[in-house]
């Protein structure tokens, strides 16, 4: 863990990693709503953060650039490409359901990890641990079935994207458990990060020109006519990309900061407030069997994650 930081340093990356997890899904909501084209803003969103935020850092000095080789990028692609398929499958989610809905079934999350955990890497955890997903299935079933947002794409694309990460969290720390030196100034948070998003960048780009390439203008046009501000929906994607890009960082560097128990935590609560947020903001209807499910699915994700640090694996002989 990187040194020791004061409560209030470790306050502010909770609340800043808060604030721009709620701008990102708003701005990206709102883009979805107005121009139909989730693999073309899935794309923008991987490479804005890189042009506006982490490329100005490198070439100013102010964040030392990372030195890879190519034995370092051929390890590092597969995981940038999972990572980019990620993101285009939850993108395709927000847009075809509401937030609080795919919030409620990103809670599965934890489910994949232990089977991915269990084939990659063989590392089974104690049953003590994986009963605690027992709720999770449960409510996130209960929150489905009483949810009026309810339909099969979004649903099968929010578990794509607990697929996709749940792979790429595994394949990475396997990655970093090896042997293989990672490259130069890779031991910042911030720049496995962003060389891990530029080669999700470089994949998802062009499958998003061959799939909506020829509609560009005309889903663009679509929305113009609506009556979208050409200047508003511009500003709103840019946020959006930048949000995307410096909540994962910062989420990044929180985990750096504190106990995993402590980013759990924190990463509970933050499905909680989007869920809050989306029937504040986006009017997301949750009757009382949706309310319970979700409380089920959010408490058995917090749960597990307590669980998984304060039990103990049985010793191997």
């Amino acid at each position: 863990m990187a040194a020791e930081k004061s409560n209030l340093v470790i306050l502010i990356f909770f609340l800043v990693w808060y604030v721009i997890n709620v701008m990102y899904n708003d701005y990206n909501k709102t883009v979805l709503r107005d121009l139909k084209l989730p693999w073309t803003v899935s794309a923008l969103q991987l490479g804005l953060g890189l042009m506006l935020w982490v490329a100005p850092l490198w070439l100013t000095g102010m964040r030392k650039m990372p030195k890879i080789s190519m034995e370092n990028a051929k390890a590092i692609a597969p995981v940038g490409v999972i990572h980019g398929l990620g993101q285009c499958v939850t993108v395709m989610s927000l847009g075809a359901g509401s937030l609080a809905f795919v919030n409620v079934v990103k809670s599965l999350e934890p489910l994949f990890n232990v089977v991915f955990g269990g084939i990659f890497m063989n590392d089974w955890l104690p049953w003590q641990v994986n009963i605690c997903l027992l709720p999770v299935v449960g409510g996130v079933g209960i929150a489905s079935a009483a949810d009026l947002s309810f339909t099969w794409d979004c649903f099968a694309f929010a578990m794509g994207s607990n697929l996709a990460f749940s792979l790429r969290g595994v394949l990475s720390k396997k990655q970093m458990s090896g042997k293989a030196p990672k490259g130069e100034n890779m031991d910042d948070p911030g720049n496995a990060f962003a060389v891990m998003t530029a080669f999700a960048f470089l994949a998802v780009i062009p499958i998003a020109l061959a799939l909506e390439g020829p509609h560009l203008t005309s889903e663009w046009a679509k929305a113009m006519d609506k009556g979208v501000d050409p200047t508003d929906l511009t500003l709103r994607l840019v946020g959006s990309g930048l949000a995307f890009y410096l909540y994962n960082e910062v989420s990044f560097y929180t985990l750096d900061s504190v106990h995993p128990i402590t980013h759990a935590v924190g990463n509970t609560i933050k499905r909680v407030i989007l869920i809050l947020y989306s029937v504040l903001r986006f009017g997301s209807v949750l009757d009382m069997q949706g309310k319970i499910g979700s409380a089920i699915a959010i408490g058995g994700v917090f749960a597990y994650s307590v669980a998984k640090q304060v039990v103990k694996k049985p010793k191997t002989a």
